[in-house]
């Protein structure tokens, strides 16, 4: 049986989350924050390091939509990302609806007792880790 790695994905306009888990043990965890561009590129360099050290089968990217289940402008920039993804690495991208993914990881720090403004990039840890774990969940 040949073990998976999968990378999950937090997108975000000026940081992308991004956590990793693999098919043994299906648990996921927050591994990194990457920092965009300050004219808001992505930052294939800081993503090009992260993939390069894991043997990757799969990405899983959030996709958020708004509370009736509609698409928002961040709906686009995440499939975007998400398409972008395979084109650069050639490696197959499934989305999956992370509709709170943000809320629930704050509400997560704030109950491991973290300060309740805890970094935006231990939330965007925490968030990808909820979407790559919910992606677990449901495959």
């Amino acid at each position: 049986m040949k073990i998976q790695t999968y990378l999950g994905f937090d997108v975000g306009t000026k940081r992308t989350g991004v956590a990793i888990a693999n098919s043994l043990i299906s648990q996921a965890s927050g591994m990194d924050v990457v920092s965009h561009h300050k004219n808001g590129a992505t930052n294939w360099s800081a993503f090009d390091a992260i993939i390069s050290q894991h043997k990757v089968d799969l990405f899983i990217v959030g996709v958020p939509y708004d509370k009736d289940g509609k698409e928002q402008e961040m709906t686009f920039i995440a499939k975007s990302f998400g398409r972008k993804l395979t084109q650069r690495y050639n490696i197959e991208t499934t989305f999956i609806d992370e509709y709170l993914s943000s809320n629930e990881a704050k509400k997560q720090l704030k109950y491991n007792h973290h300060h309740k403004n805890a970094s935006r990039g231990e939330v965007d840890k925490r968030s990808a880790a909820l979407i790559l774990q919910t992606w677990l969940g449901d495959s």
